[in-house]
C-alpha cells in the first residue's frame, strides 16, 4: 500500500507542476497580449478618438489569439478549468485590459463610471473563449469590427 500511495503522491505533484507551468504560460500570454494593445494605443495618432484607439487595441490583441491558436485555446479554453487559481489568474490578466480602457475613457472624457471598461473587457473575452471554443481561432481578427461597432456606443456614451 505504502508504494501506491507513493506514485499517486507523484502524480499528483507532477501534475500541480503541469498545471503550474501552464499557468504561467497563460499568464505570459495575456501580459504579452496588453503589451501589444497598450502598444497599439500608443502608435495610434494621439488626436485619434476613443473608437480609433480602442479598436487598435483591439485589433493587436484578436491578431495576437490568432497567431498562437494553441497558446489562446490553452488560455481561453482549457486552463479555466484548473480551478479557482486559473480563474484568479486570468481576473489579473483581464484587469490589465480593463486599465488600459479606463484609461483611454479617462484621457478622452475624464473619469469613466464604474464597470464601464470591466464590462467591455469582459464581453469581449466572453466572445474570445467562444470563438477559440467553435475552433475558430484564425477568424477572431476578423472581429474587430463587430466588436468595435458592438462596444463604441458603451465607450462613447459613459
Amino acid at each position: 500500500m505504502g508504494i501506491e500511495r507513493e506514485r499517486t503522491a507523484e502524480r499528483a505533484k507532477a501534475s500541480l507542476s503541469l498545471d503550474s507551468r501552464l499557468l504561467d504560460r497563460c499568464d505570459a500570454a495575456f501580459d504579452c497580449a496588453a503589451k501589444r494593445a497598450e502598444d497599439a494605443v500608443a502608435a495610434a495618432d494621439p488626436s485619434a478618438g476613443v473608437g480609433t484607439r480602442f479598436e487598435a487595441a483591439l485589433t493587436a490583441v484578436l491578431e495576437a489569439a490568432a497567431e498562437q491558436a494553441d497558446l489562446t485555446r490553452l488560455c481561453l479554453v482549457e486552463a479555466p478549468g484548473l480551478g479557482a487559481g486559473a480563474v484568479a489568474r486570468k481576473e489579473i490578466g483581464l484587469q490589465r485590459f480593463v486599465e488600459l480602457v479606463d484609461r483611454e475613457l479617462a484621457r478622452s472624457d475624464g473619469k469613466p463610471p464604474p464597470l464601464v471598461s470591466e464590462m467591455v473587457i469582459g464581453g469581449i473575452y466572453e466572445v474570445m473563449q467562444r470563438t477559440a471554443r467553435a475552433g475558430k481561432i484564425a477568424e477572431m481578427p476578423e472581429l474587430s469590427t463587430q466588436l468595435r461597432a458592438l462596444w463604441l456606443p458603451v465607450l462613447r456614451g459613459h
